[in-house]
């Protein structure tokens, strides 16, 4: 991976990794499923009026079902299971448990992509991944009590993995035609308007204050932690391997917590060391690239 291909795949890692300290700010301002729904409504608008000028080829009736059904998934099903979790999951448990991204994602491409098989180099980097979460999360996941209803909400952020993971796979497979910004545009007017269902359904009579610091959050995460790394994810997708897709998910913690190190004055310490140095190595073995087969001597 080199030039713009990492270039901008650095960008989704930084700018994810600082979108969960720019949530934690505000999240307590605005109900989840209404933050979520006009950081997708937020995001549309800014695409909108480059979509219609785009000169981009239109979907088809086929690739339009097909970006409705990622935007469903990706960009209303994830966050609403996201959000619901965090009302009863600490953000420990959270993280570790969406951290089985790229294992779905290995998975799902090993099912439907014929040339990114689940190789036993993949799985070990996912797991290396996994387990390095785990240790950044560790003071999270202490003190946890496991009863009926954290139990069932556990099951939230594996769901969010599962379908995000899916959705990803699924515009390489599906969408490779259609441009990221028409794509991206399609997915958020659909999240959009899931979450802001929601948020009608089961959020009124919630006290919502748009505070500076909520309106500054929803404005980040619209501009940059949606549009700007969704287009930089959907141009990277045709061209890298899914297991560095999965990756990203992984380093943008590692990212969280230093900053939240930095920024909130988080302790660092080794358990932070050695959970960013088995992320760093997963993602380092999921970004390979497998060798070519030797040619047969003849």
């Amino acid at each position: 991976m080199r030039g713009r291909t990492l270039a901008l795949y650095a960008v989704c890692c930084l700018i994810w990794g600082s979108t969960w300290l720019v949530i934690k700010v505000a999240i307590t301002d605005l109900p989840p499923f209404l933050f979520a729904g006009v950081r997708m409504a937020l995001a549309c608008a800014l695409l909108t009026p480059l979509a219609l000028r785009s000169r981009d080829r239109p979907p088809d009736r086929v690739e339009r079902r097909d970006i409705a059904l990622a935007g469903l998934l990706q960009m209303g099903a994830s966050y609403a299971m996201v959000f619901m979790a965090s009302k009863a999951v600490g953000s420990g448990l959270t993280a570790v448990l969406f951290a089985t991204f790229p294992i779905w994602v290995g998975l799902f491409a090993h099912t439907l992509l014929p040339n990114e098989p689940l190789t036993p180099a993949r799985l070990a980097a996912a797991a290396l991944g996994l387990a390095g979460v785990a240790v950044l999360e560790a003071p999270g996941l202490t003190g946890i009590r496991m009863d009926v209803r954290v139990a069932a909400a556990s099951t939230l952020p594996l769901g969010s993995a599962l379908v995000s993971a899916f959705a990803n796979v699924w515009i390489k497979k599906r969408l490779g035609g259609v441009s990221p910004l028409v794509n991206l545009w399609g997915q958020t007017l659909v999240g959009a308007v899931f979450l802001l269902t929601l948020a009608v359904v089961f959020e009124r009579g919630l006290p919502a204050v748009w505070s500076a610091r909520a309106v500054g959050a929803l404005l980040y995460l619209a501009v940059f932690g949606t549009v700007v790394t969704f287009l930089c994810l959907f141009w990277l997708i045709p061209r890298i391997p899914m297991a560095a897709v999965g990756a990203i998910s992984l380093i943008d913690t590692v990212i969280a917590v230093a900053l939240g190190a930095a920024i909130l004055a988080e302790p660092v310490d080794t358990r932070l060391v050695a959970g960013a140095a088995l992320v760093l190595v997963g993602a380092a073995v999921a970004n390979r690239r497998p060798s070519a087969p030797k040619a047969a001597v003849t």
